[in-house]
């Protein structure tokens, strides 16, 4: 489309559209669309603390902001929001949303109405993934606006690759011996989890409509999973947050049972609040932005667990424009700089993800904000111990590996300098290297979960990251304090607080499908990270920094 003489693109909102994405039509122009346009943070406020910024005690007194001070600081400057507005609606768009923390407003209109508005040519497609509508080259605004807005998201509602739990189960030589399913509880005593019930925190969970189907639960399922796992546990009360219309479908899918029931274990006194939202980019950027910067009355998590992949981060992937990838980066700095720590799980396929012969890893796991989960099988359980090995095995259900690998979008993080990382297989180039941590996956050492009225045992890297922000909660609650951006304090407190799962006899890389992934080895590794937690000890770690930081 031939820009008005006034009209300046926004740079990085442009889409690509691989070749098995067929062009259909152009879209109705009656078809009502949803966008969100991203402002630029306030030019005159303070500067926002980078990773590099993170020093160890990351949550220390001097450093916390609330939300209302964070929205003061670090948000849109309201003139610069209005003026938004201002240009939707003489466009003819309708204003669903405006809030200054998020630094977003949320417009909808007519096809026409927003092809005019943005400058843009809407077109229907379709993919191996589904039908979406979408649009060559960039979103443009007048220049005045132009300067201040940082992104507009929606215009493409392409279907996210979204992945999650693992069901496979089956004995076999890559496990430990005597390998079977277990319960949070048991983890938690095995990862010597601290005392306490995780009260006054609240647990945000992030579930999403996939190519499987909508996400949900039924009071039910939670309640028997929660007496299968025994120990007189209470069965979790989940406060439901609705994103873009998005509800509990009422129809258990797996991952967000698994999800709930796990974090609630481990944390029995912590409020769940589970964030239920669509499968393109925009509906995941405000499920972000709900649990980062909620609405008044919403809840207010201190902790984040995400078990979803969105594909890898190679900049060939389709699933996220270049402004996207920021804006979402943007959003995890957002939870570091309000003392919110984020859970990701790094994958259940190892090191095949997209490309049946690059090794990739997994975003949103790749983020340098976030802790990626990786994944370990637990077995051969006695009085003087247990065996814990890469999580790399072959169930009913097809075979399983712990994601991990090396970033093709960002570089190394501050924390990971001294880390050992290796170069990227393939391209030989630096970068951020997952997972940061491991802890129980295999589904032969899974979780029993009621899926609709039937149990089975569940698990995945997808089970990491709620066991792990269970535990982010008992260390919450036990310090009287969130612990939020702890990354660069997972890399210092190192070995003390860390169990190394090395290689043999256990499986020595989470290679998978014919993709050659990493090896496994002491000290960080692109299967495990770190290794699995040592709960007390990170929490006494975690406490000595803040200490040292105050």
């Amino acid at each position: 489309m031939d820009l008005a003489h006034s009209y300046k693109s926004i740079k990085g909102t442009e889409h690509g559209h691989p070749n098995d994405h067929k062009a259909l039509n152009p879209t109705a122009p009656g078809e009502l669309v949803t966008a969100t346009i991203v402002v630029r943070r306030r030019p005159d406020g303070a500067k926002l603390r980078d990773v590099a910024d993170f020093k160890g005690g990351s949550a220390s007194p001097r450093q916390r902001i609330s939300r209302t001070e964070f929205e003061a600081l670090h948000g849109a400057v309201p003139q610069e929001m209005a003026e938004v507005a201002a240009f939707a609606k003489s466009n003819g768009l309708e204003v669903v949303q405006s809030q200054a923390a998020r630094r977003s407003v949320v417009v909808r209109g007519t096809a026409a109405a927003i092809e005019k508005a943005f400058a843009v040519e809407l077109h229907d497609y379709d993919s191996p993934r589904g039908k979406y509508r979408g649009h060559t080259g960039p979103a443009s605004l007048p220049g005045t606006l132009a300067n201040t807005v940082d992104a507009v998201i929606g215009l493409d509602n392409r279907p996210v690759p979204a992945q999650h739990y693992s069901t496979a189960r089956r004995q076999n030589a890559n496990d430990p011996p005597n390998t079977k399913p277990l319960t949070p509880q048991q983890v938690a005593k095995l990862y010597n989890f601290p005392a306490g019930d995780g009260a006054g925190q609240t647990i945000g969970i992030y579930e999403m409509q996939t190519q499987d189907g909508s996400a949900g639960y039924t009071v039910q399922d939670l309640t028997d999973t929660m007496n299968a796992f025994g120990g007189g546990l209470k069965t979790p009360k989940p406060i439901d947050v609705s994103i873009d219309g998005v509800t509990n479908s009422g129809v258990s899918d797996g991952e967000t049972g698994l999800d709930i029931t796990i974090a609630s274990a481990i944390a029995q006194g912590a409020q769940i609040a589970v964030y239920f939202t669509g499968g393109d980019t925009q509906s995941i950027i405000h499920a972000l932005q709900g649990m980062i910067h909620p609405n008044a009355g919403d809840p207010q998590p201190s902790v984040l667990s995400i078990s979803y992949g969105f594909g890898p981060d190679d900049p060939t992937a389709d699933s996220f424009s270049d402004q996207e990838y920021t804006q979402l980066d943007q959003l995890f700095q957002d939870a570091a700089n309000l003392s919110i720590t984020v859970l990701v799980s790094s994958g259940d396929s190892g090191a095949f993800i997209a490309s049946s012969t690059q090794a990739q890893a997994s975003y949103p796991a790749t983020e340098p904000w976030v802790i990626a989960c990786g994944g370990t099988t637990i077995g051969n359980l006695s009085a003087q111990g247990f065996d814990e090995y890469v999580w790399n095995d072959t169930g009913a259900a097809g075979p399983g590996a712990t994601g991990g690998g090396i970033s093709a979008r960002f570089p190394v993080p501050s924390y990971q300098t001294n880390a050992g990382l290796p170069n990227r297989n393939g391209s030989g180039l630096a970068g951020r290297g997952i997972p940061d941590i491991a802890g129980n996956a295999s589904e032969n050492s899974g979780y029993m979960q009621f899926i609709n009225g039937s149990s089975q045992a569940v698990g995945g890297t997808s089970a990491v990251a709620p066991l792990y922000a269970g535990l982010i909660a008992l260390i919450n609650a036990n310090l009287g304090a969130p612990v939020g951006f702890i990354n660069p304090d997972l890399y210092k407190i190192g070995a003390g607080a860390i169990r190394d799962i090395s290689g043999p006899p256990g499986p020595a890389n989470n290679s998978l499908e014919g993709v050659t992934g990493y090896p496994a080895g002491p000290g960080w590794d692109a299967c495990t990270g770190l290794g699995s937690v040592n709960g007390v000890a990170l929490e006494n770690g975690l406490k000595t920094a803040l200490a040292a930081a105050k």
